[in-house]
C-alpha cells in the first residue's frame, strides 16, 4: 500500500499581498527544482507559464486586484495550489501533491513545509501524508484512520465553525491558536515538539514523521490524541451511524472564541 495524497494547509498570520512576503513565498518554491512552479494564475481556471517577475508586478499593479494566487507544477513533483493575498481569518493556503512523489523527496517536502510555515506564521497547520482509509470502516482501526485523516486536512468549512480538527502528522500552532493551548500539556506529550524560531510551535508524531509506514502513523496519532483528549483542546467528533464519515463540532473554548 502507498500514500494517496500528500497535503500541507495553513492559516496564515502574515498579508502576502505585500510583494516582499509573495517574494519569500514564491523563493522558497524555487528553492529546489523539483518544486519550481510551472503555471500559474489568479484563479482555478487561468494557467499561465510561471513567471516569477511578472506574477509579482500584476498582483503589485492591483488592476485588476487579485484576491488569490494559483501554483502548478505539471513536471515531476506535480502539484496545485493556492494562497489568499489578503490577511483575515479565513486567510488560507492549500497545496496538494500528487501520490506519484517520489519516497526519496518526502525529506524534503517537509522542508518546504517548514519554510513556508517560517513565512507565513500559520495560527494553525497541518503536513500530512494520507494513507487510503476503508470507507466505510468496519474494523476500530479503519474508523480511527478515516478519523486521522478528516483531522488532518483542516479546510476551511470545518475549521473556521470548529476550530483545530486534531492533529497531523506534522502540525504547527501559532498566533491566537496557541494561545489557546496550555503549554504545559504539550510539554510531555508522546510526539516532538519543537519551538520555532517566528513564534510557534511545530509538533511531530516522530522524529522523521516521512519515515513512518500507515501503521506506525496511525498507532503514533492515536497515542498523542488520546494524552491531549483531557485537555478539550480539539473538535468534539461524531461519526456517522454509516460507518462512512465523521462531523465535528466546536468545544467550549473554541465556542468562547467564536463570542469574542
Amino acid at each position: 500500500m502507498k500514500p494517496n495524497l500528500f497535503s500541507t494547509l495553513m492559516y496564515p498570520t502574515v498579508s502576502l499581498e505585500e510583494s516582499v512576503g509573495l517574494d519569500q513565498l514564491l523563493s522558497v518554491f524555487e528553492s529546489d527544482d523539483k518544486f519550481v512552479p510551472t503555471l500559474w494564475g489568479h484563479n482555478e481556471m487561468i494557467r499561465l507559464n510561471y513567471n516569477r517577475n511578472e506574477l509579482i508586478e500584476r498582483v503589485s499593479l492591483k488592476q485588476p486586484k487579485f484576491s488569490e494566487i494559483y501554483l502548478h507544477r505539471d513536471k515531476t513533483v506535480r502539484y496545485s495550489g493556492h494562497f489568499d493575498l489578503t490577511l483575515t481569518k479565513r486567510s488560507f493556503l492549500s497545496f496538494t501533491f500528487d501520490k506519484s512523489m517520489h519516497q526519496k523527496y518526502w525529506s524534503t517536502y517537509f522542508m518546504l513545509s517548514d519554510q513556508i510555515a517560517e513565512i507565513v506564521k500559520p495560527r494553525f497547520g497541518v503536513t500530512h501524508i494520507f494513507w487510503p482509509a476503508q470507507t466505510p470502516w468496519k474494523t476500530e482501526i479503519e474508523r480511527m484512520q478515516k478519523w486521522m485523516n478528516l483531522c488532518s486536512y483542516p479546510v476551511p468549512v470545518k475549521f473556521i465553525p470548529n476550530g483545530p480538527l486534531g492533529l497531523g502528522m506534522r502540525t504547527y500552532l501559532g498566533g491566537d491558536v496557541l494561545e489557546m493551548f496550555d503549554r504545559e500539556i504539550l510539554s510531555d506529550i508522546p510526539a516532538v515538539v519543537t519551538d520555532l524560531s517566528w513564534g510557534g510551535i511545530r509538533i511531530d508524531l516522530a522524529d522523521n514523521p516521512w519515515e513512518l509506514d500507515s501503521e506506525e502513523l496511525l498507532n503514533n496519532w492515536m497515542k498523542v490524541m488520546q494524552h491531549l483528549e483531557k485537555a478539550h483542546l480539539f473538535a468534539i467528533p461524531s461519526f456517522d451511524r454509516d460507518h462512512m464519515g465523521v462531523a465535528f463540532s466546536p468545544n467550549s473554548l473554541w465556542r468562547n472564541y467564536l463570542g469574542r
